[in-house]
């Protein structure tokens, strides 16, 4: 046998080191780039519904109009104070790149902002709907008395000539618009009154994404020097925040914060544990080369796949250093004590790892199939960085490794222990009934819970200025909509008037606050058409009133007015600002929006569910989504399944008859941590499922370090810090204030633990 390695492997590891060596120059030349391209959208991660391509669009479309708007809202008990309070929070951000907007928020349009002038030619196809009422029942001595009564007015509605508007029938629509907000221009502002406090609100684009952190760090620093100064000069002032910059601000900031606490935590628990235990600067350094070459790795794979990587994935990430130095450890231990020479030792080695990459590998790359963007993000992560480290361990070791490795002097108490371990023998199969009925029970108090408001909690703080802002501003939710399509854009709009007919009963008896549709500021032809077809009863009446004050002959007959069209009409700033229309989603299907505002109860909820009709479609999103996510546990679980299926028949080949003895350990594992998740009332998520593919993964690991090697005891210590280091990390992660990390997290640190556990009783 050759003491040295082979030319094939020395080529073979400098092709990889000149590899690492390129990919390490790669990544610092493209720092810049890739920090730009770090994701702090949570929704992101969740993954798309293919069954509706006009949800899918109208979620864009909702995204996009939220994405860079940011509204504030200061207020005083007082209306001179809040203005001087604006100013002060106007000139906080003066130096940061945002446009103010004079008007109301996009899509919330106030009587200011609405260009009256466009409209005025289509002035006789637009009435309220109070007008519309009103005229089917006045008679036509109250259409003149009305009539007369605005000709006297100093202001007419809308403020235009009365001649043009006698009945004040478009004043009133102009006016009916400004419903869509309470805002009001006062001195200069935008302003209101709620609770006993007079409020201004500002109301900023963003130059560029929500997700750019050079922007949030820079916001979020003014904004708080903006407070404190209101604090000092007014000390009543309360400032108030909604945008999602601002969410994804304070999710960037945790996930760091979090990126470095596990990753830091578990590389000291890794060098401190391998130097305790092997006493070799020399490990600590092969170590350090693994995991270093499973993160270059990594980094460029995920990236290359990627368009946005989210800073969650990385985060995960940082958890997977207990999982890549298993393999180093597995070296390690087989090295100790040795006089054999180290590529002899090594290469009987390989076997043993190249299966133990096997089982994790198949585990990840099962995700990497879903149609999950997070999980797939996460998987080609793990998948990478393990195959990575474990390259390293293959191609370096050999010529990086010492002679032998000290034996710790506490290294005995692996043997004593493994002596003491309890053994699975036949006559302890009395034992199977109690652990049938532990397991059993626990899986009976088992819930599941695929609410999606469980695994993404957002800052407490922002979430409750969020919520008064919404309030205080009557702004419309995007979580529950209607979602209406029509083969055209006339058609659309009729059902859009339809629909917002059969919701003014549940508006007055107080269901709801109101809605947002296209519609109201662009009335269908077919509307427009009824509305004129309405006015014709006042003919006389205009003919009267031309006689009694002496107008021209002409001014009371009816002229051809074109119709506001469509294609006009959404070219209209306001209009495209909303997103509500989202057009042409198919060939010959158009598809708009109505949102609501304020929706009270459930009882409200079932009453707008009972609307649906033909091309009207009521969204609950986050209904939606947790159905959506119900759908990807159970796929996941049938991954799970079809794991457990095909590893039998990966090492059967290896392992003939002892195949039993490495899997029975794991799937007690994963049975038994679903026990004890049940015992403990601590739901089962789409991420737990994804746990116990970890813990399987590991769990055959483990018992594969075990059966492929003769030394048990070097093992037993081997698969013992293993599993100690992969606890540290999972154990870090379970902390997470994410809760879909930490419902990932606390999974896989009781599957891991119970799997180094019950390995060891099944060993041959």
């Amino acid at each position: 046998m050759p003491l040295n390695p082979p030319v094939r492997h020395r080529l073979l590891s400098f092709f990889w080191l000149a590899l690492l060596l390129f990919v390490a120059c790669f990544l610092f030349l493209q720092r810049t780039a890739y920090s730009e391209r770090v994701d702090t959208d949570l929704i992101a991660l969740l993954p798309k519904d293919g069954r509706h391509p006009a949800l899918e669009t109208a979620r864009k479309a909702l995204s996009a109009r939220g994405e860079r708007q940011l509204a504030l809202l200061v207020s005083t008990t007082d209306a001179v104070r809040t203005r001087q309070a604006a100013q002060i929070l106007r000139a906080a951000l003066a130096d940061v790149a945002l446009t103010e907007h004079d008007d109301v928020p996009a899509g919330q349009a106030g009587e200011a902002s609405f260009p009256g002038d466009f409209y005025f030619p289509y002035r006789q196809g637009l009435m309220s709907d109070a007008d519309r009422e009103w005229l089917s029942l006045a008679a036509p001595e109250e259409a003149q008395s009305r009539a007369l009564a605005l000709a006297y007015t100093p202001f007419a509605p809308g403020g235009f000539p009365w001649l043009a508007d006698p009945f004040g029938f478009f004043g009133n629509w102009l006016q009916s618009l400004g419903e869509a907000t309470p805002l009001r221009p006062s001195g200069g502002e935008l302003m209101l009154e709620h609770d006993g406090r007079v409020h201004a609100a500002l109301i900023y684009t963003l130059p560029g994404s929500a997700f750019d952190r050079d922007l949030q760090e820079t916001l979020m620093a003014r904004l708080e020097t903006a407070r404190q100064t209101l604090r000092q000069a007014l000390p009543e002032a309360r400032l108030l925040r909604a945008g999602v910059v601002l969410h994804a601000a304070a999710a960037t900031q945790q996930a760091e914060e979090e990126m470095r606490l596990i990753g830091l935590g578990s590389l000291f628990a890794c060098f401190l544990s391998i130097g305790l235990v092997f006493q070799s600067a020399r490990a600590l350094q092969l170590v350090f080369v693994s995991l270093v070459s499973g993160t270059l790795v990594a980094l460029l794979v995920v990236f290359s796949l990627f368009e946005r990587v989210h800073l969650v994935t990385l985060v995960f990430g940082a958890s997977l250093i207990g999982v890549a130095v298993d393999y180093a450890i597995l070296v390690f231990a087989q090295h100790l004590g040795s006089a054999e020479p180290v590529w002899e030792r090594f290469r009987r080695l390989l076997p043993t790892l190249c299966m133990v990459l096997l089982a994790p590998a198949l585990a990840y790359l099962a995700l990497a199939l879903t149609p999950f963007p997070g999980l797939k993000q996460m998987a080609v992560f793990a998948v990478c960085g393990i195959f990575g480290a474990w390259m390293s361990v293959i191609c370096f070791y050999p010529y990086l490794l010492p002679p032998t490795l000290p034996l710790p002097r506490n290294a005995h108490w692996t043997t004593r222990l493994l002596a003491h371990w309890p053994r699975w023998r036949g006559k302890a199969w009395w034992f199977a009934p109690v652990l049938v009925a532990f397991i059993a029970g626990g899986l009976a108090q088992l819930r599941m819970n695929d609410d999606i408001r469980s695994l993404f909690v957002g800052n407490p703080e922002l979430m409750a200025e969020q919520g008064e802002v919404s309030a205080i501003l009557q702004l419309p939710s995007p979580a529950q909509m209607f979602l209406l399509s029509a083969e055209s854009a006339e058609t659309l709009l009729q059902k859009e008037e339809a629909l917002i007919a059969r919701l003014r009963p549940l508006m007055a008896a107080g269901k709801i606050d109101g809605f947002e549709a296209t519609s109201r500021w662009l009335p269908s032809q077919a509307r427009q058409k009824e509305n004129r077809a309405r006015q014709e009863k006042l003919t006389a009446s205009r003919m009267t009133l031309a006689r009694n004050l002496e107008l021209p002959g002409d001014w009371a007959k009816e002229r051809d007015a074109p119709f506001l069209t469509p294609e006009a009409g959404l070219n209209l700033p306001f209009t495209q600002a909303t997103a509500l229309w989202l057009g042409e989603v198919q060939p010959g299907k158009h598809a708009s929006m109505v949102l609501l505002k304020n929706l009270r109860g459930k009882e409200t909820t079932a009453a707008l569910a009972e609307l649906a009709a033909e091309g009207v479609t009521w969204i609950d999103q986050t209904r939606d989504i947790s159905e959506l996510m119900q759908r990807y546990r159970h796929m996941l679980t049938q991954t799970l399944l079809a794991a457990c299926l095909l590893l039998p028949l990966l090492l059967y080949p290896f392992f003939r008859r002892e195949v039993w003895r490495l899997l029975v350990p794991a799937l007690l594992a994963g049975l038994t941590t679903l026990a004890v998740m049940g015992y403990l009332d601590i739901p089962v998520q789409m991420l737990s499922i994804l746990a116990l593919l970890l813990t399987l993964g590991m769990g055959v690991d483990y018992a594969i370090f075990l059966a492929a090697r003769q030394t048990h005891a070097h093992t037993l210590l081997a698969t013992t810090l293993a599993a100690s280091l992969t606890l540290a990390s999972f154990g870090l992660l379970a902390l997470s204030a994410t809760p879909a990390l930490h419902a990932l997290g606390l999974t896989a640190t009781l599957g891991v633990t119970l799997s180094w556990l019950l390995t060891p009783v099944f060993r041959k």
